[in-house]
């Protein structure tokens, strides 16, 4: 997974875990149902907020994000 230094503030998006575009290295995640050919939409998210869980039955890595309330 490749990582990055900063958040790209430029568009006004924050972390989906924790709301915020506070300094810290980055990942890019890509968003289900946004593929066309080799290219997909992804969001940005802190690298120290993830909590990943793997479920072998599934052959899936995933994190629960709590809706905003």
């Amino acid at each position: 997974m490749k990582t990055f230094k900063e958040m790209n503030k430029s568009s006004g998006t924050v972390c989906p875990i924790c709301k915020t575009s506070d300094s810290g290295e980055i990942v890019l995640i890509g968003i289900i149902g946004t593929e066309e050919d080799n290219n997909i939409e992804a969001k940005q998210f802190h690298l120290k907020c993830l909590n990943l869980r793997y479920d072998k039955t599934l052959g899936i890595v995933y994190q629960k994000i709590e809706a905003q309330k």
